[in-house]
Formats: structure tokens, sequence, C-alpha cells
């Protein structure tokens, strides 16, 4: 097997350049890395663009710039200045590369380690409600709240005990009070920071809030809630799905994608919903798949705006199994192909 693009690691450092052979050295990068999802270079998809939304380095500095105001300020029991400053620069960084012309498709692949998860998984996040933000119309001043406030969402964990965030097993009444006190904690250490703006601030106190008025600190309803808040509630929910948790495994993205969609009313602004599903794809491209007729293939198109779950795959095995002579597209959202649908995503674990 051979890679189709370059490899990188959650941090944005490339492991492997593009066309390299997947040896016995090359598989021992990716599991070192944590590596979960990786593109084949397979002439059947040649002309089948599959781009992130943001650049690995981006996103990656925005994960290192996260990491380190953590720690620094966990030390200093206040927001680091000079760190908060290197963070507000990479979430423009990712604001201006938004602003570009938008090509590639969101995915966030699985993230392993705890330690990844904390800094990873906020970064992720922070680009998912971005592309919410620029889809809503944002300003660039609006984009960039919304997306400094969903990096630092849980900054509030920095006031508690480090092992609490990802404790595995039974959690006393008084642990489980103090996790659901974050949201506070966070408010606090950013609204006595000079260089943060009350908006901010605001929406972390708010980022566990549920539309039906189930979630936690105040028990707000609706549009009680900032709509900042209302957008990351969505988004961090399904980058944590999608992530491998001590006490659960990490779920497929169309598993994340159904629980969104069967709480929205609920737990999840509908409209919010609505649109969100139509911007992170259940099938993204490049994915090999399976039919409920035994027909094979690789989705070429995510049909994005479109019906949800229901892409283009380009079928390369019949029925039988058998490799199709010329590879041809089916879009599964033709009234021609009703009867056929995504069995089975293959190549996950």
């Amino acid at each position: 097997m051979v890679l189709g693009v370059p490899v990188y690691s959650s941090y944005g450092a490339k492991l492997l350049d593009a066309y390299t052979l997947l040896d016995e050295a090359g598989v021992k990068v990716l599991h070192a890395n944590g590596v979960r999802e990786i593109l084949l270079d397979d002439w059947r998809v040649a002309d089948v663009p599959v781009l992130p939304l943001f650049s690995p380095e981006v996103e990656g500095e925005t994960a290192i710039a996260l990491r380190q105001l953590i720690v620094k300020s966990r030390r200093l029991s206040r927001i680091a200045d000079r760190y908060f400053e290197q963070v507000v620069t990479a979430i423009n960084a990712m604001v201006r590369e938004l602003a570009l012309e938008t090509i590639g498709e969101t995915t966030v692949a699985g993230i392993v380690s705890h330690e990844d998860y904390t800094y990873v998984q906020p970064a992720k996040v922070a680009g998912l409600s971005l592309l919410m933000g620029k889809r809503l119309g944002y300003s660039t001043p609006d984009l960039a709240n919304l997306g400094l406030a969903a990096l630092l969402k849980d900054i509030g964990f920095i006031s508690l005990p480090a092992e609490l965030s990802d404790k595995a097993g039974f959690l006393t009444e008084d642990e489980f009070r103090s996790i659901r006190g974050h949201p506070a904690h966070g408010y606090e250490l950013l609204s006595q920071h000079h260089a943060c703006e009350d908006e901010v601030a605001t929406v972390v106190l708010q980022h566990h809030e549920r539309w039906n008025g189930t979630g936690y600190l105040q028990g707000l309803i609706g549009n009680d809630i900032t709509r900042f808040a209302q957008i990351i509630a969505i988004t961090d929910t399904y980058c944590a799905m999608l992530s491998e948790r001590s006490q659960r495994k990490a779920f497929l993205p169309h598993k994340a994608m159904e629980y969104i969609i069967s709480y929205r009313g609920h737990q999840f602004n509908p409209k919010l919903v609505e649109l969100f599903i139509r911007q992170v794809p259940l099938y993204p491209s490049g994915l090999a798949v399976k039919l409920n007729t035994g027909e094979v293939g690789i989705v070429s198109s995510p049909n994005l705006g479109g019906c949800v779950g229901r892409p283009v795959v380009r079928i390369c095995y019949d029925e039988n199994l058998k490799a199709v002579e010329k590879p041809y597209d089916m879009d599964l959202s033709n009234g021609n192909h009703q009867d056929k649908a995504i069995a089975q995503v293959m190549g996950y674990d």
C-alpha cells in the first residue's frame, strides 16, 4: 500500500510523505503517533480531491498554543498573558485560512491519548465552530471570539486536579460536582484576564447548557443560551464522540452524527443541527463503504447540502466482490438507487 497524501501528527508535524510505501517501518510510525486514518493512493479515485478544511500545520499550531497556555496557566493558577496572546494568534490564523475559498471537507480523525484529547480536541471543536460561524455569516471579529471560546471551553480544568478530567471508572459525588464546576472556573479565569472579551467568558460559562434546559450550570433554555454556546454544544459533542476515551471506544462519524440528529430540539438547537449536518459529511470523500447489495466502493462525493447520508459512491467491486473493470459513480441520492444504502464502513477497527 502507498500513501495518497502526507500524514501529519496531531500537532501538525509531517510524519510520512505522500506516495510513501507503507512498509513495516511506516506502519510503526503510524502506530507510535496514534494515527487512526490514512488515505491510500488508488487510481480508481485519483480524480477525487480529499482535502482538509484547515491545513494540518495551522490546526497543529493551535493545539500547541493551547497546550502551552494550559501548562503555564496551571502553574500560575491564572491565565498566562504571553501564552494567551499565542492562542489568540493561532485562532486568527484559522479564521484567515477559513476566509479563503473553502474547497476542503471537514474531517475529525480519532484522538487516541488523553493528553492529545486535552489539547487537540478543542482545536478541532474550534475548527468546526468556525465553519458553522462562517455559514451563519459572522464577521471576522465574531468568528475570532467564537473560535477562541471553543478552544478555551475547558480552560476551567486548570483549577481542578489534573487526573479528574479523564478519570476511568466511578466518580465520587464530590468529583462529579467538581467536574461540573469547570465552566464556572473557566468563566472566572477569563473574566479576570484583561485581554479576554466578556463575550468569550460568557460562552465558556454556558457551553454545557442544553436547548431544553437540562444542561448546567444555570439550566438555561433555548435562546437564553448565547448562540456561540449553542454552536459549541454541537461541535464539542461531535468531536468528543469521535475521540477514544478511558471509558469507551471512539464512535464512527456517521454514528456520532446520528446522535446529534436524534437530540435536535432536546440537547441542541434544531436549526443549528440542520446547518451542521449539511457541513459535516456522514461519509467523507475517500471512505471505503459496502452497500446493502454487497457492492463495495469509495465515496467520491459526500453530497454535502443535499441528502444526508446519501453520498456518491464509486463502485469498485460488484455484489460478488469481483473487481469492476471500469469503476463508476452511483449517486445514492438519485431516486433510481433509493433501494440501496451504505451497510458498512470498511477499514475501521
